[in-house]
């Protein structure tokens, strides 16, 4: 069963902190409140996600391409090019990530 995260709005409660980055990812402890969120639904057996983007979507698409670097340890050869991760914690998510526009609203967000 895919789990549908809607994470494109504006965050405009939260505006001192969200004039760089989305609402999903600014930081509770040293994580993003998107990665608190999934990891709530991993521990009740959902593995599979469709994150709807919208507001500074890139941000979260390069959070996740980037996931096993921003939370592993890794190691690269400058001379090289190549990177070796450390997983120290992987975990086992599918995440899809769909752009449903800037200015989409929720009903529109699942529609889509």
């Amino acid at each position: 069963m895919k789990t549908v995260i809607l994470a494109g709005g504006l965050g405009t409660r939260l505006s001192e902190e969200t004039v760089v980055k989305p609402k999903p990812m600014v930081e509770i402890g040293d994580k993003p409140i998107l990665w608190h969120i999934m990891s709530y639904f991993d521990a009740h057996g959902h593995h599979d996600f469709v994150v709807a983007l919208g507001y500074k979507g890139e941000v979260i698409k390069d959070y996740f391409s980037n996931f096993l670097a921003f939370n592993n340890s890794l190691t690269i050869d400058l001379k090289t090019g190549e990177r070796t991760i450390h997983s120290d914690d992987s975990v086992d998510w599918k995440v899809h990530l769909a752009d449903t526009g800037r200015w989409t609203q929720s009903g529109g967000r699942i529609k889509r």
